[in-house]
């Protein structure tokens, strides 16, 4: 992808709206925040340390707009169970063409983060639907790298490693630039995904998938954000 490293990376802002684990469960190494109708960090594999910043949808018609999640809805958040750590965000367009529901937990026996998403089309006309997933592993966003791969989005900085996937598959994959050759920079310009870059870094990495799901005839899918060594 052109535009290496791309803009420096940032931190999350702190105001967190849910924070999740899989308490008791030791081979879990994942804690996930959420923060504007967003996933926000991801920690591993230790509490103190980024697996990831930002994992969000950005969600368009094709032609005349595009809308990332923690900018362009009005955001719910719901504890599911106040025995568990299980977050719901309900986020509806403020356009009103469209609600996404997503609901979070932490697998016991691994290091991922499942999100069952459930996306509405509220006009009844079909959307596109994508991941934006702005990478951020270890201490410094500024170092990362990642490709498309085995159906999903792979990146690693040496140390840690990330993989992105969803249930359904995505049906197009690229890895960029942040502000530079990222997805939403690509979306944003004019409401389509036309770059399909298969790597990036090392640099601020930010990866897109589109989703297979429209608000009409699929609606669901669910993603999953793994961590691990390599």
């Amino acid at each position: 992808a052109p535009g290496a490293p791309g803009d420096a990376a940032t931190f999350s802002p702190g105001d967190k709206d849910g924070f999740g684990t899989a308490v008791g469960a030791p081979r879990s190494k994942a804690w996930y925040t959420l923060n504007d109708g967003a996933l926000s960090e991801v920690y591993h594999p230790r509490i103190d340390t980024p697996g990831s910043r930002d994992t969000q949808l950005v969600v368009s018609d094709g032609s005349t707009f595009s809308d990332r999640e923690d900018m362009a809805t009005v955001h719910r958040v719901q504890l599911v169970d106040r025995r568990a750590l299980v977050y719901r965000q309900i986020n509806t367009a403020r356009s009103g063409r469209y609600r996404i529901t997503k609901t979070y937990v932490t697998d016991p026996a691994r290091s991922a983060v499942l999100v069952d998403v459930r996306f509405e089309s509220l006009t009844g006309r079909p959307y596109d639907v994508y991941v934006l997933h702005d990478v951020g592993l270890g201490l410094n966003g500024n170092d990362d790298q990642g490709r498309s791969g085995r159906g999903g989005l792979l990146s690693t900085d040496g140390m840690q490693s990330n993989a992105v996937l969803a249930s359904s598959g995505f049906t197009k994959t690229s890895s960029g630039y942040a502000d530079r050759s990222d997805g939403w920079s690509d979306v944003r310009d004019d409401h389509r995904m036309d770059w399909r870059y298969s790597k990036a870094g090392p640099g601020n990495v930010v990866q897109t998938g589109k989703l297979r799901v429209d608000g009409v005839k699929h609606r669901r899918d669910t993603l999953v954000l793994g961590f691990g060594a390599s």
